[in-house]
């Protein structure tokens, strides 16, 4: 890439150190408006921090490795990179109904830090390519998946009902119609008369979703009966 083959960024001097902090936030940037848009804990600001505090961290070991001997180049970057991951940590949870938030968050921060070493270290071509591609991926496969999702044979739901025979009517439910009953688990509200309940569904024709999340609707004492994505 033509900004590799100019002297005056590949040397240490003040006009690389603003070229790299600048391409970190602009990189940063632009994946943290990805996750923005889809309301993620962490958008624009998480992920512009975190690509211009690794850049810095690294042009600082850089510093360091030039200012004074015995200074190893890798330690900072490694650090980051293992460091990271409690970050990540933090945007994880797990939900109501049991489903698993935030990993495309956590990775996507992950990989902002290696973008920021690497825009740190002067490699601009590879910062520059693997964020774009980052930002790929998050686009298409997403629209990949939703795609995906719709041709699947497994439906995940999230039920709420006031009756024990909601059970036992889905459970017959799905054997009068050849379905796969899995990985069915119920909880009740503590001082409450009412119930949840997550479970899978292998079903046989996909294109009746809609057609089955209404008769789970009509079950009896079903209040609530969604699919979750």
């Amino acid at each position: 890439m033509f900004l590799e083959h100019l002297e005056v960024l590949q040397q240490f001097n003040i006009v690389s150190v603003v070229v790299r902090l600048t391409m970190a936030l602009l990189l940063g940037a632009l994946l943290g408006l990805e996750r923005e848009q889809k309301q993620r804990p962490a958008g624009l600001r998480t992920y512009t921090l975190v690509c211009v505090g690794s850049a810095l961290a690294l042009i600082t070991n850089l510093y360091m490795y030039q200012m004074y001997t015995g200074v190893d180049p890798s330690r900072i970057p490694a650090q980051i990179i293992s460091g990271i991951g409690f970050l990540g940590a933090g945007t994880i949870m797990v939900t109501r109904v049991y489903r698993v938030k935030g990993l495309t968050t956590a990775a996507g921060l992950w990989c902002c830090a290696a973008i920021g070493i690497a825009l740190g270290a002067g490699f601009y071509s590879g910062a520059l390519i693997s964020g774009l591609m980052i930002v790929i991926s998050l686009r298409l496969f997403a629209f990949v998946d939703k795609r995906f999702l719709k041709y699947s044979r497994y439906m995940y739901f999230y039920a709420e009902y006031s009756s024990k025979d909601f059970i036992s009517d889905l459970i017959v439910y799905a054997r009068n119609n050849n379905y796969q009953l899995l990985d069915l688990e119920i909880t009740r509200e503590s001082n409450s008369n009412s119930f949840f309940a997550t479970f899978q569904l292998k079903i046989n024709n996909p294109g009746i979703r809609l057609a089955i999340q209404s008769d789970i609707q009509n079950l009896s004492g079903c209040t609530l009966a969604e699919e979750l994505k």
